[in-house]
């Protein structure tokens, strides 16, 4: 309990400092283009007056400099952004695998695969149209509960089945690395995806 708290007042921490630096950024980068606006403005009207050649030739190499900075800026934001996104989807995985219980040996597993789902616009991460944490409670609870501790996975074993009928595999999408992933922890399960998907060959 106390390791999830740290963790997570860690990433928010985290995702706060980036937001500030990110709109630090901002206000820099719209100085940078605003003086760069003028700089343009000015070497244009020089531009228009030949006889002013020394003055044209200063205001290009202003002109150029306020160029690269704003360049370099641009990355930079380019750059936090891409740290800020990195950031959050992690964040939200890690605690999705965690409230999930996911079995240790299969973490690397899930977050393969919730990484290739995942989606980031406007500032939020998704997974098909839902919020990380309300698509994992779903997939834990059906599709992905193989990968959950057993403890934690009523599944079909109340019922006195052993858990490969519980989902309509007809309907789940086959994916190599999750069937592959789920041969070595519930065979059965995985040649019944297989098979219900057409890819009853990879079960040899």
């Amino acid at each position: 309990m106390t390791t999830e708290t740290t963790t997570t007042d860690t990433s928010t921490e985290d995702v706060s400092g980036l937001k500030s630096k990110n709109a630090d950024l901002k206000r820099e980068r719209d100085e940078f283009k605003r003086k760069l606006d003028a700089a343009q403005k000015l070497l244009d009207e020089a531009e228009d007056n030949a006889a002013a050649g020394d003055e044209l030739a200063k205001l290009q190499r202003d002109f150029n400099r306020l160029q690269s900075s704003f360049n370099d800026l641009t990355a930079e934001r380019d750059t936090l952004a891409s740290d800020l996104k990195t950031t959050r989807v992690d964040g939200a995985i890690s605690a999705a695998i965690a409230s999930g219980n996911v079995r240790p040996e299969m973490v690397e597993a899930v977050e393969a695969i919730m990484h290739r789902k995942a989606v980031y616009e406007d500032g939020a991460a998704t997974i098909d149209g839902k919020s990380i944490a309300d698509f994992a409670k779903t997939y834990f609870a059906k599709d992905g509960s193989h990968f959950v501790r057993a403890a934690d996975n009523a599944g079909a074993d109340a019922t006195g089945n052993n858990g490969a009928k519980s989902v309509d595999y007809s309907n789940k999408p086959f994916g190599l690395g999750e069937y592959q992933a789920m041969l070595k922890t519930n065979p059965e399960s995985a040649k019944a995806w297989a098979s219900a998907t057409g890819n009853g060959f990879l079960n040899g």
